[in-house]
């Protein structure tokens, strides 16, 4: 009797191995993709809390005292935080707190951290103005109004994670 391993076993073994291999890369793959998006939310979550918090400040910028600091889409990969200014309104709570091309200041432009991750759709202008700050979106601050963003994976539209922001000024990540 010989002893050793027959060719049948040797191939359902490298099947096994195959099998596992292929199971265990694609879950890496997928942890991956779920950690980009994650990491993505949470960096665009800061900007937005940024701008809300620049508003609570008052920050002044180059000199003039903004009405507050908004959020505005670009593409689906960049956007900004402006500062809004009064564009002719005679005070705050009366300007248009949409951006306003050429009378409103950029504060930074800024993309995505994460190369496969985008915006699912556009979004509305998030405005935040001080002292409360008072939130619009929209050019609106009424009672209920929120706004969903998506970020999501550029190969698989279907996994997303979604910031709502409301006029309350609440921020959540879901």
């Amino acid at each position: 009797m010989s002893k050793g391993f027959t060719l049948f076993e040797v191939l359902v073994i490298i099947f096994i191995i195959s099998f596992l291999s292929v199971a265990i890369l694609f879950n890496y793959r997928t942890s991956q993709d779920q950690a980009s998006l994650t990491r993505s939310a949470a960096a665009f979550e800061s900007e937005i809390r940024k701008a809300q918090n620049l508003a609570v400040a008052g920050v002044d910028f180059s000199g003039a005292i903004p009405c507050g600091y908004g959020l505005l889409y670009i593409d689906n990969r960049t956007y900004r935080i402006y500062v809004g200014r009064l564009n002719g309104a005679v005070n705050c709570q009366s300007a248009n707190h949409n951006y306003q091309s050429g009378t409103d200041l950029i504060y930074q432009e800024l993309k995505i951290i994460e190369s496969g991750v985008i915006f699912g759709t556009s979004f509305s202008d998030v405005f935040f103005e001080p002292p409360d700050p008072a939130t619009y979106i929209n050019n609106n601050k009424s009672v209920g109004i929120s706004q969903t963003i998506q970020l999501c994976l550029e190969k698989d539209l279907t996994k997303c994670r979604n910031l709502t922001i409301d006029t309350a000024g609440r921020i959540a990540t879901q």
